[in-house]
């Protein structure tokens, strides 16, 4: 990504409460600036990382800033609760109520859906997101109204200990990558414990799904040396399959998350730059 940050007078940012079962949650809303007060703008609602538990809204936040003012697209970014204090499924409901309260208040944070509806996420962020895309498609709240794209980064969306048999020939990196730099077999056992997830719920392990057709079009980051990267690869031969539309970018030679550790190197910079071009690819309706 460019190290070019956007002028502040580019764009609004405001942190607002979202009232949640049991409480409330955080989401930062990022508004374009434009000279005309009634313009409508699509909106790109982001979910962080951090093996759901940890991470929070300072993630992605300068990102998500430029690409809203390179976009002229609303960005929201969602604090959702953290395990193990708040475990499965207190994310994802989470989640998926602000998304809800993205549409109930399109109008006060100048939303126009039909411009576009993005939802994205990082590694857990990019497992939540993956569901939220598979529940909004047989939820009646969403009838037109949908979700029409998913940006998925290194997304987590299987547990190992509920491989089918059918793709564990598939899914060799998380025996491949036990201890990398950023995201060792220790450290996944240690956080999906906190979590406290059943392995084979499909809300957890989206893969699981008892179908993947109908879904948004998904944009689909991975890395090689990643013990995640072959859930993004069989997500992505899944959502062919049932006829979706699917695009993806793969990195060769780098670990989980390497553009968070050293984001000035060149591949980390192409990793939000491709994700920019993926949300337009999104944005134009994923031709």
């Amino acid at each position: 990504m460019s190290a070019t940050s956007p002028s502040e007078s580019a764009y609004s940012v405001e942190d607002r409460l979202v009232p949640v079962e049991g409480g409330q949650i955080k989401v930062r809303i990022v508004i374009p600036t434009t000279d005309d007060e009634a313009k409508t703008f699509p909106v790109h609602v982001w979910i962080h990382g951090g093996g759901f538990v940890f991470g929070d809204l300072d993630n992605d936040d300068y990102q998500l800033r430029k690409i809203s003012v390179d976009q002229q697209i609303v960005t929201v970014n969602v604090d959702y609760r953290l395990a193990p204090e708040h475990p499965f499924p207190v994310g994802l409901t989470d989640s998926l109520t602000a998304l809800k309260w993205v549409l109930e208040n399109a109008a006060s944070i100048r939303v126009d859906t039909s411009k576009g509806l993005i939802v994205g996420g990082d590694s857990a962020g990019g497992n939540l997101a993956t569901s939220i895309g598979h529940l909004v498609r047989d939820d009646p709240f969403f009838e037109g109204r949908p979700v029409t794209g998913l940006l998925l980064r290194e997304p987590s969306v299987i547990n190992p200990a509920a491989y089918p048999d059918e793709l564990k020939a598939d899914l060799l990196a998380y025996d491949e990558y036990q201890n990398t730099p950023t995201l060792t077999r220790a450290g996944l056992l240690q956080t999906r414990a906190w979590l406290n997830a059943p392995p084979a719920d499909p809300r957890y392990s989206p893969v699981l799904a008892p179908s993947h057709a109908g879904l948004a079009p998904a944009f689909i980051q991975y890395n090689e040396q990643d013990p995640l990267r072959d859930d993004a690869r069989v997500l992505e031969k899944l959502i062919r399959e049932a006829g979706g539309k699917v695009k993806s970018v793969f990195y060769p030679g780098v670990p989980h998350a390497f553009y968070y550790l050293a984001p000035s190197i060149s591949l980390a910079q192409k990793v939000w730059r491709d994700t920019e071009e993926g949300l337009r690819w999104l944005l134009a309706g994923a031709p």
